[in-house]
């Protein structure tokens, strides 16, 4: 299990005297966190985030579902002890990446790094030709992770190589997911295109590297909090004890078939490129998308049969923690469903709630937040 770190003052005492230390003004800090094209990211909701949190008193917090670091990095800039969980393990090196005072190479290094690439044809290349990338983008990709298999996998500066290589093939990909084999929206000649951006997509990976390594450095400079990055996996694995738990779970579509496309399905090349010197034993051959067989975990979160459950019994394990939530209205279970089970745990329950249209979603929706104090 994993276990928070411990302190000698009971969970309640903490809470009471810990002091709220304002961003002044909070978009001064907010709008140096990097940008992201990661899907269901917070980013944009971080100003109002910190408005319906920050009158809560609260010295540690747990990113139970921490994806791109953006919650976390609100919670570092207000000067919380910050612990960062999610459960892909490319996810691992997002956060322990952006969530660092400041960047574990120079760009002279990585440009150094990157003239060092040499294409060749392995893995990436055999596995997934014609799939998301083209032939010569595959060969750099398998050159570029190759030549990273030659540093420690656990060094900040492996790290922060595979978090600029991960951004890098978002911005490659049209809507910047894996989840179709969709490479000839951008290969066609001659067609009108009404979304994405050609050129972009077009640009080498060596270039929207050293970009994101720049946008990076941006995020440094700023007084954080202490930070502690969790290791990759189930959320109910890790141990309760934070003062506050803030938890962003996938969100479960009413009708069953719109869950088919979840976060594994989005991001397994990711995770792939996480666990490179693996992936070849891993890969499903029959995956028209060459994914990787799906962890019962993710599946557990993204259907209906069994979000409910998990979401309750992740709640009810925090719930001598301030526990946070965000939501968004037509979704499983429902609004109602939710704040009745917020109200069956916790002494205090308030809802926020402000319009927010998310990408590749049809329609306008609202973004709930769900804050529970015991």
């Amino acid at each position: 299990m994993i276990q928070p770190q411990r302190k000698n003052r009971s969970l309640k005492a903490r809470q009471q005297a810990a002091e709220v230390v304002a961003i002044s003004p909070p978009d001064q800090a907010i709008n140096r966190f990097p940008s992201t094209r990661y899907y269901g990211s917070k980013r944009k909701l971080l100003a109002w985030i910190y408005e319906c949190v920050r009158p809560l008193k609260f010295e540690s917090v747990l990113d139970a579902f921490g994806g791109t670091a953006s919650v976390s990095l609100l919670f570092q800039a207000m000067r919380k002890t910050v612990h960062y969980h999610d459960a892909f393990a490319f996810n691992a090196d997002v956060g322990a990446t952006i969530l660092a005072e400041k960047p574990a190479m120079s760009r002279i290094d990585v440009e150094d790094f990157l003239r060092n690439v040499s294409p060749t044809r392995s893995h990436i290349s055999e596995v997934f030709d014609g799939v998301f990338y083209p032939a010569k983008e595959n060969m750099w990709l398998d050159g570029y992770m190759q030549l990273l298999m030659g540093l420690d996998k656990q060094s900040a500066e492996a790290q922060l190589l595979r978090y600029l290589v991960y951004q890098a093939c978002l911005r490659k990909r049209p809507f910047n997911l894996f989840h179709r084999a969709n490479l000839s929206l951008r290969t066609k000649e001659k067609v009108e295109r009404s979304f994405g951006n050609l050129t972009t997509w077009n640009r080498s990976f060596d270039d929207h590297i050293i970009e994101v390594f720049d946008v990076l450095t941006k995020n440094c400079g700023y007084v954080r909090g202490d930070t502690k990055v969790l290791p990759s996996g189930d959320v109910l694995s890790v141990e309760p004890g934070y003062d506050l738990v803030y938890l962003d779970p996938p969100y479960v579509s009413l009708s069953e078939k719109n869950n088919r496309d979840g976060y594994w399905r989005r991001y397994h090349f990711l995770e792939g490129l996480a666990n490179y010197g693996d992936w070849r034993d891993l890969v499903d051959e029959k995956s028209p998308i060459k994914a990787m067989p799906e962890p019962a975990h993710f599946l557990q979160w993204s259907r209906k049969s069994t979000f409910q459950e998990k979401l309750f019994q992740l709640m009810e394990r925090h719930s001598r923690s301030i526990v946070v939530l965000s939501y968004v209205t037509d979704a499983y279970p429902s609004e109602d469903e939710i704040r009745q089970h917020f109200e069956r745990i916790f002494r205090k329950v308030t809802v926020h709630s402000a319009p927010y249209s998310h990408a590749l979603s049809k329609g306008k929706k609202r973004e709930l937040l769900f804050v529970g104090q015991p």
